[in-house]
């Protein structure tokens, strides 16, 4: 049985108004057994920062075009900076975030700062294109945004 402040919704910021919750909203919350269980099914605020943290750093243009860039194959920073045309210390910026982020790797080899791809950052593209998030999908005008990369 939900209890009597279960079934009214009482709108903070609305000082005085209270509504009853539609009846499939406290069949539903009896059936999974009420607010606590909810509660428990929300995954630790550390996991909940984590992937936030996560969209967070594929929010930006750049950053999801280098996360594109690298599903190709592993690239080192004179190339990457080539395709996408931005300064040192803007690419510098973006890699650092997608590596903070466990989206991408690096390794020196020799002279050269050789990044690549993690299987988070595939799996994460992987679920862009299951979304419908396809180059063919997008609508001319996200597809500008999203990719930054000129002739």
């Amino acid at each position: 049985m939900i209890s009597r402040k279960i079934e009214i919704c009482a709108f903070p910021y609305a000082v005085g108004l209270e509504m009853r919750l539609p009846e499939t909203i406290l069949q539903g919350l009896q059936q999974v057994g009420g607010l606590q269980q909810i509660r428990r099914s929300l995954p630790p605020g550390s996991v909940v920062k984590r992937v936030s943290g996560i969209f967070q750093s594929v929010s930006d243009p750049i950053r999801l075009s280098i996360l594109y860039e690298l599903s190709v194959m592993p690239l080192c920073v004179c190339v990457l900076k080539s395709v996408l045309r931005i300064a040192d210390s803007k690419l510098s910026y973006h890699l650092d975030d997608l590596r903070s982020a466990g989206l991408v790797s690096s390794q020196s080899e020799g002279r050269f700062m050789v990044y690549r791809i993690t299987d988070l950052g595939r799996d994460l593209l992987r679920a862009c294109s299951r979304l419908g998030m396809t180059d063919a999908k997008l609508g001319e005008g996200v597809k500008r945004k999203l990719v930054t990369v000129r002739p």
